[in-house]
């Protein structure tokens, strides 16, 4: 049991650091704007690309770590 925490934790920092990619590049989107395509279309480029992949991983991390804590896995 002890060789399968280092799964969800992997996952949950995998996910979080995904996370804060999102934001650091849409800061970085921000700054180097120049209008060539709607600024909404960049920001959802952007949530397809960091945040559903960060959502997906934190999640299963979050399972991962219960089934672990209950002994199941």
């Amino acid at each position: 049991m002890k060789g399968k925490v280092w799964i969800y934790r992997f996952l949950l920092i995998v996910g979080f650091c995904m996370a804060a990619g999102f934001i650091i590049r849409l800061c970085v989107d921000v700054e180097h704007y120049h209008y060539a395509l709607p600024f909404r279309y960049l920001v959802i480029f952007r949530v397809i690309e960091f945040l559903v992949p960060a959502i997906f991983l934190i999640i299963t991390g979050l399972i991962l770590r219960k089934k672990v804590k209950q002994g199941e896995v």
